[in-house]
């Protein structure tokens, strides 16, 4: 969502960044949910990555003021994905990192994080979501403080990384000690996003090797490391990308998807993708 607010002309704000266009330019974000419906995609991701109390309050208004704006950011986000959908597509709400996705060091806390977490989960499932996506996480810790604020909450739960190597999560924490944290949990499916596209390719045998639960990627299409402001200047080709894809779903993969960059050109190469792969499974 946020690379293509930031294609269609949008400027993001500091802080609350793409949860702006939810109050600012809702036709926008609609616009853009229904393109990918279109494309053939089976989930859509409400624009919820920054739609919270301590973001807002980093734009300078009041406590109270802060929960007021964030919650009302979810609610038109869920209702924008939940407006351009049909009954066969599954509403995903995205919970991200309290601070900064690309940089742990700033996680407040356990006990801050599990009341914080707990809020967001509740303003989504009272929204009417149908998943819950613990989205970009970067340290076990504050993984296992999100998955601890909303296992009551009775949704699906999936979650989704961001890594430093093929081998750890970019607080350096490996995937290997992330997975056994994992089993201590109901998590309905275990993700990497928004890592390089070689990263992701090569990540994927750990995947295969320790992950008994569902499992996929939706990886970032720039060239090189994400930014933090969602700008892109460089991108990888969309034929190496469904090539790549092809071998990762051969591998074990059960969802398929693309993150910063991506685009529903993507979405619509991956659907015909399916297809392909399921005639030739019936021949």
């Amino acid at each position: 969502m946020g690379s293509e607010l930031i294609k269609r002309g949008l400027t993001l704000p500091n802080h609350i960044w793409s949860a702006d266009a939810n109050i600012a330019n809702p036709n926008i974000v609609q616009k853009i949910h229904k393109e990918y419906v279109a494309a053939g995609a089976d989930y859509i991701t409400c624009n919820t990555f920054r739609t919270t109390p301590r973001m807002y309050l980093k734009t300078g208004i009041d406590y109270e003021h802060s929960i007021q704006m964030a919650k009302h950011s979810l609610l038109l986000a869920v209702k924008h994905a939940q407006n351009a959908t049909n009954d066969s597509i599954k509403i995903i709400g995205s919970i991200a990192p309290l601070e900064d996705c690309y940089k742990p060091q700033l996680f407040p806390g356990k006990d801050v994080a599990i009341a914080e977490f707990s809020q967001l989960g509740k303003w989504l499932v009272d929204s009417g979501v149908d998943i819950l996506l613990l989205e970009t996480m970067n340290s076990i810790a504050e993984t296992e403080a999100g998955l601890v604020a909303i296992r009551n909450l009775e949704l699906p739960i999936w979650v989704s990384f961001v890594l430093k190597d093929k081998d750890s999560l970019l607080s350096g924490d490996s995937l290997v000690d992330m997975f056994a944290m994992i089993k201590n949990y109901s998590v309905d499916c275990i993700m990497l996003n928004c890592n390089p596209l070689n990263r992701t390719k090569i990540a994927v045998d750990i995947f295969v090797d320790n992950c008994t639960n569902k499992w996929g990627v939706y990886p970032n299409l720039g060239i090189g490391e994400p930014s933090s402001d969602g700008n892109i200047y460089l991108y990888e080709e969309i034929n190496y990308f469904i090539s790549t894809m092809q071998k990762i779903f051969e591998k074990g993969a059960s969802v398929l998807g693309g993150c910063c960059g991506s685009s529903p050109k993507h979405t619509a190469r991956l659907f015909n993708l399916r297809k392909k792969i399921s005639l030739l499974s019936k021949v």
